[in-house]
């Protein structure tokens, strides 16, 4: 199917860019089931899921198979090779990283808090 739309000119670039993973990119964007995110998105949804004391929130840290991904993708990106779905994912980890932080920033405080 051929479709034609209007969009600003810097998304243009961008997306003339990456022709070829257009297919996936709008895909992805669509949405996609939590079974498909990252392996680090899968080890913070089963641990926040299994009611952790606030001292285990403080001291959480991704497994080293999530954390030897993380850095596979950032040299991929230093590189410039990463595929579209590679940036997904680095942007996925990128996401939760900041979720995770802003939790535990939190939980000092109210740690602190009830001393």
């Amino acid at each position: 199917m051929q479709m034609t739309i209007d969009i600003p000119e810097k998304l243009a670039r961008q997306i003339d860019s990456g022709r070829e993973d257009l297919a996936a990119i709008i895909e992805r964007g669509l949405g996609r089931p939590c079974s498909a995110c990252s392996a680090l998105a899968q080890e913070v949804i089963e641990f926040l899921a299994r009611g952790p004391h606030p001292n285990e929130i403080v001291t959480f840290r991704p497994s080293e198979v999530s954390i030897q991904r993380t850095e596979e993708l950032l040299d991929k990106n230093r590189e410039g090779k990463l595929t579209a779905e590679e940036q997904t994912e680095l942007a996925e980890i990128a996401a939760w990283n900041r979720f995770f932080s802003l939790i535990k920033a939190r939980v000092r405080l109210n740690l602190v808090g009830a001393s």
